[in-house]
């Protein structure tokens, strides 16, 4: 029986705020793609926004990573509509789309927005191997795309953000309907899942070796915590809204609506042992406060026939700061929690992976961006490593 399996699935941010505005704007964004099917179907992102969201013309090719082979551009509607038009606070998905596809073909979206549209949520990526998107001025929806637009210039809100980005705006989920048995991979966490690095890492090797039989979406959000919604951040664009609600609040929203992971893989909670304590909130949570949030997560995910793998949380840096002896044995005590308890199907301790042999509070130097708390490449690749065998393990 034929099914709809996301091939790109990432969690629209909310900004509290106008983030860009697109006016006679073309973007091109292109998605690496594992499932093999014949239709496709978009799912389109207006929310946190009081206005519409329109686009004169949007479509998809199919674009073979071997042969650099294009198909021809099949073209979106919604609701029978050329010119799509988004509801306010929505995410609509769009009418199906025939178009075959395999493993080989990652999927190419070309969206236009002729008139000005506020954009006030987006998705995000720290780097560019599973997903990419650049934004033109100009309508190239039936020439060869010329150029880009800096995002100085378009979104100066998310260009302010010191972490380099890249972001897609008005889409949130790429489907492909397929009939083959695909094994879906729902990573649910903060930045460290957010930005990529290790999801990257894990769908590049995932699909490598197992092509058509596995997909993996994101569910992470740059600043989220497991227990509590996001702290009074004045200093970050729209007051820390982007870091989002409370994890054990959204998890549902953004990894069931519309899909059910066969495997849940958890690694959220080290911005519970840190924000309290850098925003000067009056209650710091425990490390069981912490840990009961996780298991009210892996209970949902299993009452919904998801196995679970829980990771602990690695070193965090931020040596020489006051609260830091305070956050970081919160961290210690949180991960004995999650290596000793029964929560999930499988433990990864990723904590062990990354860490210093020689300072065991400290990320290996080679392993993080330089700011000991986000993995590279190579810490990503590592993690990677680790929570794939134990992903393998559970089928």
């Amino acid at each position: 029986m034929s099914k709809w399996i996301p091939a790109w699935h990432y969690v629209p941010l909310d900004y509290n705020q106008e983030v860009a505005v697109f006016e006679d704007i073309t973007q091109r964004s292109l998605f690496t793609n594992n499932l093999r099917g014949d239709r496709l179907r978009l799912r389109f992102s207006n929310l946190y926004n009081d206005q519409p969201m329109v686009m004169d013309h949007v479509a998809v090719q199919a674009c073979n990573r071997v042969t650099g082979e294009l198909s021809p551009r099949a073209l979106v509607t919604l609701g029978g509509s050329e010119r799509i038009e988004v509801a306010p606070n929505s995410q609509p998905y769009s009418d199906e789309i025939p178009l075959p596809v395999t493993p080989e073909d990652d999927l190419l979206v070309w969206q236009y927005f002729g008139e000005k549209t506020s954009v006030r949520s987006v998705c995000t990526t720290s780097t560019w191997k599973s997903w990419q998107s650049c934004q033109m001025t100009g309508n190239f929806y039936e020439t060869e795309a010329l150029g880009f637009t800096f995002k100085a210039q378009l979104a100066p809100v998310l260009a302010a953000d010191p972490t380099p980005s890249q972001f897609v705006a008005g889409l949130s989920e790429v489907s492909v309907l397929t009939g083959e048995e695909v094994r879906l991979i729902g990573l649910f966490g903060d930045s460290i899942t957010q930005m990529s690095y290790f999801s990257d890492s894990l769908m590049e090797e995932l699909y490598r070796r197992y092509p058509g039989k596995y997909a993996v979406v994101n569910g992470g959000i740059a600043g989220n915590r497991i227990q509590k919604t996001f702290p009074d951040a004045r200093d970050f664009p729209g007051g820390g809204h982007q870091f989002g609600i409370a994890g054990r609040d959204r998890f549902l929203r953004d990894l069931y609506d519309g899909m059910t992971p066969d495997i849940v893989f958890l690694m959220e909670g080290v911005n519970d042992c840190s924000h309290s304590l850098v925003f000067g909130e009056p209650e710091v949570p425990t490390a069981r406060d912490i840990y009961d949030a996780l298991a009210q997560v892996a209970a949902m995910a299993r009452q919904r026939g998801s196995k679970v793998v829980v990771s602990t949380i690695s070193p965090f840096g931020a040596f020489g700061d006051p609260w830091r002896p305070q956050a970081e044995a919160l961290r210690c005590g949180y991960n004995e929690l999650i290596r000793t308890g029964d929560i999930a199907d499988r433990v990864v301790d990723l904590d062990a992976v990354l860490r210093d042999p020689a300072d065991p509070h400290r990320m290996r130097a080679n392993l993080h961006l330089g700011d000991g708390v986000h993995p590279n490449w190579k810490g990503g690749a590592r993690m990677a490593e680790a929570v794939l065998d134990a992903l393998t393990a559970l089928d």
